[in-house]
């Protein structure tokens, strides 16, 4: 496990749970976690010395702990004299050495701290032979296969692992995700704690994952949260389907299913894992389940296009070696050879 993974000692104590409501507004999160902000700018308490954030991190925790444990007694004493602010207005001492802490999601031989593109939340490493050689189909398969060149996230086109706590689950899903990245590292910038001790997560925005199922499927889950943490909605999506609707989902999440080239569900059914990449795509053009965008192209082009994203992956699938590919020989798209592609409904 990479060192700067940061799991929560013992896993996330248990009084500390998601707030029972799934709608709120901003104005009603801000008046929610006023107390909340008042109690850390009473009791924070400033590092001596510089730090690489730990010591932060720890009192973060162990703030969060502290009041969603408290009496509401306790709680109330404060949200009694709190001044209404916005959400998250912290003291600013509090949001110091953030970003050292921020989770962390390993990136083939690196490691991604900021917002990832795809995102396994099952083990996808050498030791899980099967998940790892669906797991490069996957990341290749992300590209586009349309007339045009590119990843269908533009420059976000390596996948990356989350690397979830074995002290809370030994079964990882997609609804695992966010409490991982968010509460486990007590994420101020997006979590509050509301009055009766209930955890918030605003600002949070839809993600490409994979687990288990999706691996098998081929199939990635393009999900979005609700403000407490819970998966709001979610979408299975091919990955070569997925750029219009992950477009969409950052303005409407709603309107996406069965109204957006990609998200068609005769366009996303499960994928045969099993196949050659090429073959893969082939199948999906002779049953007729390919977006309108993919329709015009053909084997020779998708075999072109494999080597231009992953050179070398086709003679290594060719012998029985694919889950050895090196994710790091991903190529990143060439911005002259993309498209400006029409993202209507």
């Amino acid at each position: 496990m990479p060192r700067s993974v940061q799991h929560w000692p013992g896993g996330i104590p248990r009084c500390i749970k998601p707030h029972p409501q799934t709608e709120i507004t901003l104005d009603q999160a801000a008046e929610e976690v006023k107390g909340w902000l008042l109690f850390v700018q009473e009791n924070w308490v400033p590092g001596a010395n510089a730090s690489d954030g730990t010591y932060e991190l720890n009192q973060r925790r162990q703030l969060i702990e502290k009041w969603a444990s408290a009496t509401q007694e306790f709680r109330d004493s404060y949200q009694s004299r709190a001044p209404t602010s916005s959400y998250c207005q912290y003291p600013a001492e509090a949001l110091s050495h953030i970003d050292d802490t921020l989770q962390t999601l390993k990136l083939g031989r690196t490691t991604c701290r900021y917002q990832p593109g795809l995102v396994s939340t099952v083990p996808v490493d050498e030791a899980h032979a099967a998940n790892r050689e669906r797991w490069v189909k996957l990341a290749i398969l992300f590209y586009n296969y349309e007339m045009v060149t590119g990843h269908c996230l533009d420059d976000n086109y390596m996948p990356s692992e989350a690397i979830l706590n074995p002290e809370i689950t030994t079964n990882p899903s997609i609804e695992d995700f966010l409490s991982w990245k968010y509460l486990e590292t007590a994420n101020f910038l997006i979590i509050g704690l509301t009055h009766t001790g209930t955890v918030l997560n605003i600002g949070c925005h839809p993600y490409v994952l994979v687990d288990e199922e999706g691996l098998r499927t081929g199939r990635l889950t393009l999900v979005n949260y609700d403000v407490n943490g819970t998966v709001k909605e979610s979408l299975h999506i091919r990955p070569f389907n997925m750029r219009r609707p992950y477009s969409h989902a950052m303005m409407d999440f709603d309107k996406i299913l069965d109204r957006v080239d990609g998200a068609y569900t005769h366009q996303n059914l499960p994928l045969d894992m099993g196949l050659p990449i090429i073959d893969i795509l082939c199948q999906a053009k002779a049953a007729d389940q390919l977006s309108k965008a993919m329709k015009s192209s053909y084997r020779e082009k998708w075999v072109e296009d494999v080597e231009l994203y992953a050179p070398g992956y086709l003679a290594l699938e060719a012998e029985g070696r694919a889950g050895e590919y090196s994710l790091d020989r991903l190529t990143l798209p060439d911005p002259d050879t993309r498209s400006d592609f029409n993202l209507a409904l």
